[in-house]
């Protein structure tokens, strides 16, 4: 069987899409060899890493290319990557397209399976976009009900894509994912160390990376510290990144919240690039999501898998990955959320309980399982 991949995130292996197809073609070759694997790749979308052994490349031009970066995407997708597969599968015989984010062409001649990793668009209002966006999404819908299989990345986006698309439960594939291999227990002492002379942070801290759009709901995390420090705890929060638009319905103004609870002293704004991810969640007292709504929640993990304690939303998909591993509290409960917090940072046995559980939990999630359970449904689908 000839697997084609839609490789348009090839060249950002930094963001969600871009691990996720990453992870999939360094292990599928290893657990399925006797398919050939073929990475159909826009020609705009830059180099990118070295591909894995058992994948091969091939470069699709369009009208677009130096024209406009979106009409360019557009036509790859809808146009370019089936009809470059039709035409490559004449000669390689069966195959199937894979398309490893929301974005399948709405005509094939081959097989589709789509991987669909949430569909917050559809489900929070401030999400839609302008009418480019909404029509774009109007778009892909409806080529994903045309799909021979869709994936996602936990059971409760399974049951909202269901729902929401109307799709048979059949047709719809639970993979839940897995943390990158750099993402692993380390020495929390010199990370600790290195953080303090990178970042300037020293003494205990909780941290947050993962988004500053407004259903991460970081908002909540720094009411619950104004809280604690009110009861005359000395925590410390660190938020990683910065707010990727000005829409302020859809990132919130962080800063002026930070300066009307009165919390400059507390909180830390930081730019953390991909190498130090690893090292901050090994070097803080814990992790905190406060998330309203994931596909699956990749940090969580990421952080158990480093020895990080954990503090998660107890909603979404949230529950499906970190199990009784981690604290777990409703999203806008404040009261909730200091508690949990509070707890966590003075009790080192608590700390150390929750380490050890999340290493084993984080230690179920692989990517050769991940590539196992996905090539079951690309051959049933074929």
């Amino acid at each position: 069987m000839q697997v084609m991949i839609n490789g348009s995130f090839w060249g950002q292996p930094n963001v969600g899409s871009g691990q996720y197809l990453h992870g999939l073609l360094r292990w599928l070759p290893q657990v399925a060899p006797q398919h050939r694997y073929l990475l159909l790749r826009p020609a705009g979308g830059g180099p990118g890493p070295a591909l894995p052994p058992g994948v091969s490349a091939v470069t699709v031009r369009t009208p677009f290319d130096r024209v406009s970066p979106n009409l360019a995407k557009l036509f790859f997708e809808q146009v370019g990557l089936p009809v470059a597969a039709r035409r490559l599968a004449r000669h390689l015989g069966p195959a199937l397209i894979l398309v490893p984010y929301f974005a399948p062409p709405l005509r094939s001649a081959l097989p589709v399976v789509t991987t669909v990793g949430d569909i917050i668009p559809l489900l929070l209002p401030e999400y839609r976009g302008g009418v480019h966006v909404r029509a774009y999404m109007r778009l892909v819908c409806q080529a994903v009900r045309g799909s021979a299989h869709v994936l996602t990345f936990s059971h409760a986006s399974r049951a909202d894509i269901i729902a929401r698309l109307g799709l048979p439960p059949r047709r719809v594939t639970s993979v839940l994912l897995a943390a990158g291999d750099q993402y692993s227990l380390g020495d929390a002492g010199a990370a600790r160390e290195a953080v303090a002379q990178r970042y300037g942070l020293s003494g205990p801290f909780i941290y947050y990376v993962g988004g500053l759009d407004a259903r991460k709901n970081v908002s909540v995390l720094l009411r619950a510290l104004a809280l604690l420090r009110s009861r005359g705890a000395k925590a410390q929060l660190v938020i990683a990144g910065r707010a990727l638009g000005r829409d302020r319905q859809l990132f919130p103004d962080l800063d002026a919240l930070i300066t009307d609870l009165e919390l400059r002293p507390a909180v830390r704004r930081i730019d953390v690039p991909a190498e130090d991810g690893p090292t901050l969640y090994r070097a803080c007292t814990v992790f905190a999501f406060p998330s309203r709504y994931e596909g699956f929640g990749l940090p969580p993990l990421e952080a158990m898998a480093c020895g990080a304690p954990v503090v998660v939303s107890d909603v979404s998909s949230l529950p499906e990955v970190v199990g009784a591993a981690a604290l777990r509290v409703s999203p806008d409960d404040v009261l909730g959320w200091a508690a949990a917090l509070g707890r966590v940072l003075s009790d080192a046995r608590l700390r150390a309980d929750l380490r050890a559980q999340g290493l084993a939990r984080a230690a179920h999630f692989t990517y050769r399982r991940v590539a196992e359970e996905t090539m079951a449904v690309l051959e049933s689908a074929v």
